[in-house]
């Protein structure tokens, strides 16, 4: 019984990360893109809410909620790479692509 709590806890410890890398990647467009290509509403709020997310535990976390916020971001890429096109849209870091 303790092994499968401890699964279940080793889990849920990526929710916050998962956020987070949301959250900057979100960041690191808007500056490469440069201001006002994206909402700037839109940007504080992710600013906020990366400051925030140092209060946040992974226990307080749902799957969810991590999938909806996944989506949200995959969903403003594209719309980014529709308005921008591929050709202006470089990688973010020259490490391994996961």
């Amino acid at each position: 019984m303790i092994f499968k709590r401890f699964l279940h806890k080793q889990g849920r410890k990526y929710f916050r990360l998962r956020v987070e890398s949301c959250v900057e990647t979100i960041l690191d467009l808007d500056q490469r893109l440069g201001d006002g290509r994206i909402k700037p509403e839109i940007v504080e709020q992710f600013r906020r809410l990366r400051d925030s997310l140092q209060y946040v535990t992974d226990d307080s976390v749902d799957e969810k909620d991590i999938n909806r916020i996944e989506e949200a971001t995959n969903h403003l890429l594209q719309e980014m790479k529709q308005w921008v096109g591929d050709e202006n849209l470089t990688t973010f870091h020259e490490g391994t692509a996961h």
